[in-house]
C-alpha cells in the first residue's frame, strides 16, 4: 500500500467540513470508481462523527488522524484517535428486518460502515483505536 496523503483534524465537528474536500482528492488519487469513493466519504463521515461525538471523556482538545492508502486493487482509510477504547467490531450486528420503532437505538452507523466497504478491521496501539476500512478500487 502506498501512502496517498494523511490529515490531522481536531475533535471539533466545524473539523468536520475538510472531509468532502480530502475524500475528492483521494478519489482522484486512487481512481476511485463513483460507488468506492461515495462509500469511503459516508464511511468515514459516519465514523469521523461518532469519534468526535462519543470517544473522549474531556472538554480537551484531541487530534484524529487520517491516513489514506492504495495500491491497484483497493484503496484503505485509515481513522486513529486517542479517545477511550471502542471496538465496533464487538457490536452485534443490526437485524433490519425489525420495524424501525422496535429496534434498540445506535448501532445504524456502524452497520452501514460494516457493509459498505470490503473490510473493517479494528485493534488497539499504544492507548489510540485506529479503524481501518478497506474496499476494492474499481
Amino acid at each position: 500500500m502506498n501512502l496517498v496523503a494523511e490529515y490531522r483534524l481536531l475533535n471539533a465537528p466545524a473539523e468536520m467540513r475538510q472531509i468532502e474536500d480530502w475524500i475528492r482528492s483521494f478519489a482522484n488519487a486512487a481512481r476511485l470508481s463513483p460507488a468506492a469513493r461515495n462509500a469511503f466519504d459516508h464511511a468515514l463521515v459516519e465514523w469521523i462523527t461518532n469519534v468526535i461525538a462519543y470517544a473522549y471523556d474531556d472538554d480537551r482538545e484531541h487530534w484524529i488522524e487520517i491516513r489514506f492508502l492504495t495500491d491497484q486493487s483497493q484503496a484503505r482509510v485509515e481513522v486513529e484517535d486517542d479517545g477511550r477504547e471502542f471496538n465496533p467490531l464487538t457490536r452485534p450486528p443490526v437485524d433490519t428486518t425489525v420495524p424501525l420503532e422496535q429496534r434498540a437505538v445506535g448501532g445504524l452507523g456502524i452497520h452501514m460502515v460494516r457493509h459498505m466497504m470490503d473490510s473493517v478491521e479494528y485493534r488497539r496501539n499504544a492507548g489510540r483505536n485506529i479503524l481501518t476500512m478497506t474496499r476494492r478500487v474499481a
